[in-house]
C-alpha cells in the first residue's frame, strides 16, 4: 500500500492542488475579496493547465467525477457571480441589469463548449475513412485538416482567452466598475466567433467533397496505380505493439513481390517505423471490407487479434499466420491459429509445438521458413574473448512481460530481476548490463513496473561511477538523433544515420551500463553486442541462438531442469537460472568452460533451420508456393474488397467525385 501511494504521490499532489485551489476561490468568493479571488483565479489556472498537459491521469478521474475542465469553466463564471453579488459592486445596478451581466458572463463557458462541440464536428468530418503513407493521392483525396491556428495548443488558448474576462470581472467588482469586464466579454466573443466562423467556412467547404465510398475507391486506384501489392502485412494493436509489425518491415520488402501495410489504428500510421512500403490505415471494419485490393494474393499476420475477422473473410486471399517471434509461449500455439491457410515457423521446433499442443493445426499447414530478420545477426564462433575492466563481459538482461493471465513462466521481474541485477553489479568479474524490458511490461502487474523501475535505478547509479561518455560522441549523438527524428530522410538514408549511430553510441559506452528505452539502440545490435543473454521463455531465446553464443532462461518456479526443458524445449541448450541460484556462478561457469555451447549449435538448426538455403530465400518460396496453390485453387483469381470494376471507374475521366451527402452508406 506505501509502495503505491509514493508511486502515485505525484498524481495524488496535483489533484489535491487543484481541489484546494477551486475551495480558496469559493472561500474568497464567499468572504468577498476580490484581489485575492483574483490571484486563486491565476493559481487555479496554472493548475488546470499543468494537469490538462502532463497529468493525464488526472483528467480522466476528474471527467469521471463531473469535474472536467468544461465544469470548472462554469464554477469560475458561477463564483465571479457569486463575488458581484455578495459585494457592493452592484448596489446602483437593477436587477434587470445584474441578469445581463451574468448572461453576459455565460458566454464564456457556452463559448468554449460550443467551440469545442463544432471543432469536434469539423474533425469528424475532415478524419477520413483511409490514410495512407508513400501513396501518391490527387489533392480531392487528400486528407483537409483545420487551420493550424484553431487547433494547435488548444487547451492552453482556450484557458488563457476563457481567463481574461473572469480576471477583468473581479477587477471590476473592486474598481466598482464593470467597464473592464465589458472590454473582456468583447475582446473573448469576438476571438470565438471568428474562430466559430472559420470553423463552420471549413464545414462547408467539405461538402464539395468525394463521400466516403470515393474515398476508399480512390486511394484503393491509387495504390494499384502505383503499386500493384500481392502481399498485405497486417497489423491491428496498441502503440505499444508496433513491434511486432515493425520486425517484419524489412523482410517483406525484400519479397520479390510488392507488399503493403494495412493497420487498424490512426495511431499505427503515424508511430510506424521508416520502410519503403506503402502504408494503408481504415480503421472501420466496413471501410476495409469496401476497400479494394485487387491483386492481393497473400495477407500476413502478425498476431492473433479480433479485428483479423475483417480480412480473413476475404476468400480470394491465402492467409499466413507470421506471429512476432517464435517461441514456447502460449501465443505460439494458440488454437485460434486453425484459422488461417498457413502458419510459418523458423523450425521444425515450431511444428513440433503445435504437434504437441494438440489444438487442431494440420501439419501439412506448417511451413518452416526460418526467420530472415536474423540475417543480419553476426555469428560468434571462437571463444569469448578476455574479460578485462576495459572489456568486460557483456551481459544483455531481456525480462519479458507479466502476459495477460497468471503464467509462472512469464517474467522473471517479480521473482529474481532485481536480485539477478544487483549481484552481476556485484561482481568480482567485471560485468557490463545492457537492459531492456518488454514494451509491455507492468501493464497487468503493477509488480513487475516497481521491479522494473528498481533496475533501472540499480544501472543508472552503477553506470554514475564510471567515466561518462565523451563530449564529441555526445554530440554527434544528439545530431544523428535530430537527424533521424525529421521526416525528410529516406529509408535508405535513416539506416545509413543508424549505423553511423550504433557505432559511435558503442565506441563511446566503454565499460558503461546500457538502460534501453527507446528505439535505439535496436534489439538486434544489442545481440552482436551481447556475450551472454538472461531472458525469459520467449523468442529472444530462439533468436539469439543466432549468434551462437550463450543463454541463460529464468526457471522462475524452479522446476527440475528434465520438466522446464520437456514444457519448454527451445531453452534445451540454454542455461538455467532458478530463483535460488546466484547468477555470477553461472557466468562464471560460462566464461571458464562454457559446457553447453555444442548443444547451441544443433537447437540453432531445430529452432531455426538450416543455414541454407538463407531464412529470405526460403521465406519468398514458401510465398511464391502458396501463390500457385491459390492460382490453382482459385483459376487465376485473387484480390479482396469489391470488384475492380469498381474501383476503376472512379479513375475514368468521365467519373466525377461523388457529393458528400451522397455518400454510400459504410
Amino acid at each position: 500500500m506505501l509502495q503505491t501511494l509514493v508511486r502515485r504521490g505525484p498524481l495524488i499532489g496535483v489533484l489535491l492542488a487543484l481541489v484546494a485551489s477551486y475551495a480558496a476561490l469559493v472561500v474568497t468568493a464567499v468572504l468577498a475579496t476580490p484581489l485575492i479571488f483574483a490571484f486563486f483565479l491565476l493559481v487555479a489556472a496554472v493548475m488546470d493547465i499543468l494537469v490538462e498537459r502532463r497529468f493525464r491521469p488526472v483528467v480522466f478521474l476528474l471527467r469521471r467525477a463531473q469535474f472536467g475542465i468544461s465544469h470548472r469553466a462554469f464554477v469560475q463564471i458561477f463564483l465571479l457571480l457569486l463575488l458581484m453579488a455578495i459585494t457592493d459592486a452592484n448596489r446602483d445596478m437593477s436587477r434587470s441589469e445584474l441578469l445581463v451581466v451574468s448572461l453576459v458572463a455565460m458566454l464564456v463557458p457556452m463559448g468554449r463548449i460550443g467551440y469545442l462541440g463544432l471543432l469536434t464536428l469539423v474533425r469528424r468530418r475532415t478524419q477520413p475513412p483511409v490514410e495512407v503513407r508513400n501513396v501518391d493521392l490527387p489533392p480531392e483525396l487528400r486528407p483537409m485538416s483545420p487551420p493550424g491556428i484553431l487547433v494547435d495548443n488548444l487547451t492552453f488558448r482556450l484557458l488563457t482567452l476563457g481567463l481574461l474576462p473572469v480576471l477583468a470581472g473581479a477587477v471590476s467588482v473592486r474598481l466598482s466598475d464593470f467597464r473592464p469586464f465589458g472590454m473582456m466579454m468583447v475582446l473573448y466573443v469576438l476571438v470565438v466567433g471568428l474562430a466559430s466562423l472559420l470553423l463552420l467556412r471549413q464545414l462547408f467547404a467539405l461538402g464539395s467533397r468525394p463521400g466516403r465510398q470515393a474515398l476508399l475507391d480512390g486511394v484503393s486506384a491509387a495504390l494499384r496505380d502505383q503499386y500493384r501489392p500481392e502481399v498485405v502485412l497486417y497489423f491491428s494493436g496498441s502503440a505499444t505493439s508496433l513491434y511486432q509489425a515493425e520486425m517484419w518491415l524489412r523482410t517483406v520488402e525484400r519479397m520479390p513481390h510488392q507488399g503493403v501495410v494495412v493497420v487498424r489504428q490512426r495511431h499505427a500510421i503515424r508511430n510506424l517505423g521508416r520502410t519503403t512500403l506503402p502504408i494503408v490505415c481504415i480503421p472501420n471494419q466496413v471501410d476495409l471490407m469496401n476497400f479494394t485490393l485487387a491483386d492481393a494474393r497473400i495477407a500476413l499476420f502478425v498476431s492473433n487479434v479480433g479485428n483479423n475477422i475483417h480480412l480473413l473473410r476475404e476468400p480470394r486471399v491465402k492467409h499466413v499466420f507470421i506471429g512476432h517471434g517464435d517461441s514456447d509461449k502460449v501465443a505460439s500455439f494458440n488454437p485460434f491459429s486453425k484459422v488461417y491457410d498457413e502458419i510459418w515457423v523458423a523450425g521444425p521446433a515450431g511444428r513440433e509445438r503445435y504437434a504437441r499442443a494438440q489444438v487442431g493445426v494440420r501439419d501439412d499447414a506448417i511451413v518452416e521458413v526460418g526467420r530472415p530478420q536474423l540475417d543480419v545477426i553476426e555469428r560468434r564462433t571462437g571463444p569469448l574473448p578476455p574479460i578485462t575492466p576495459e572489456r568486460p563481459l557483456t551481459v544483455l538482461y531481456l525480462p519479458t512481460w507479466e502476459g495477460w493471465t497468471d503464467d509462472d513462466f512469464q517474467t522473471s521481474l517479480t521473482v529474481m530481476g532485481l536480485e539477478l541485477v544487483t549481484r552481476l553489479l556485484a561482481s568480482p568479474l567485471p560485468v557490463r548490463i545492457i537492459y531492456k524490458p518488454h514494451p509491455l511490461t507492468g501493464t497487468r502487474d503493477p509488480r513487475a513496473a516497481e521491479a522494473d523501475r528498481r533496475i533501472q535505478a540499480a544501472i543508472t547509479a552503477a553506470t554514475r561511477e564510471l567515466p561518462p561518455v565523451p563530449e564529441r560522441a555526445a554530440a554527434e549523438l544528439a545530431e544523428l538523433e535530430t537527424r533521424l527524428a525529421g521526416d525528410d530522410a529516406t529509408v535508405a538514408e535513416a539506416e545509413r544515420l543508424e549505423a553511423r549511430w550504433h557505432e559511435v553510441f558503442w565506441a563511446a559506452q566503454g565499460a558503461r551500463h546500457v538502460l534501453v528505452e527507446g528505439m535505439l539502440p535496436n534489439l538486434f545490435d544489442a545481440y552482436n553486442q551481447a556475450d551472454v543473454l538472461v531472458a525469459d521463455v520467449s523468442s529472444v531465446v530462439s533468436d539469439y541462438l543466432a549468434t551462437g553464443k550463450p543463454c541463460v532462461v529464468a526457471n522462475p518456479k524452479g522446476l527440475s531442469e528434465d520438466d522446464f526443458r520437456a514444457a519448454f524445449p527451445s531453452a534445451y541448450s540454454s542455461y538455467l537460472l532458478n530463483p535460488d541460484a546466484d547468477i555470477t556462478d553461472l557466468v562464471d561457469t560460462i566464461v571458464r568452460t562454457d559446457p553447453q555451447a555444442d548443444a547451441r549449435v544443433q537447437a540453432r538448426a531445430y529452432l531455426l533451420g538450416p543455414d541454407e538455403p538463407p531464412a529470405q530465400q526460403r521465406w519468398n518460396a514458401a510465398a511464391d508456393a502458396l501463390m500457385a496453390a491459390a492460382d490453382l485453387e482459385w483459376d487465376g483469381q485473387h484480390g479482396a474488397g469489391p470488384e475492380l470494376e469498381q474501383v476503376t471507374a472512379f479513375v475514368e475521366p468521365s467519373a466525377a467525385p461523388e457529393a458528400m451527402g451522397e455518400s454510400q452508406p459504410g
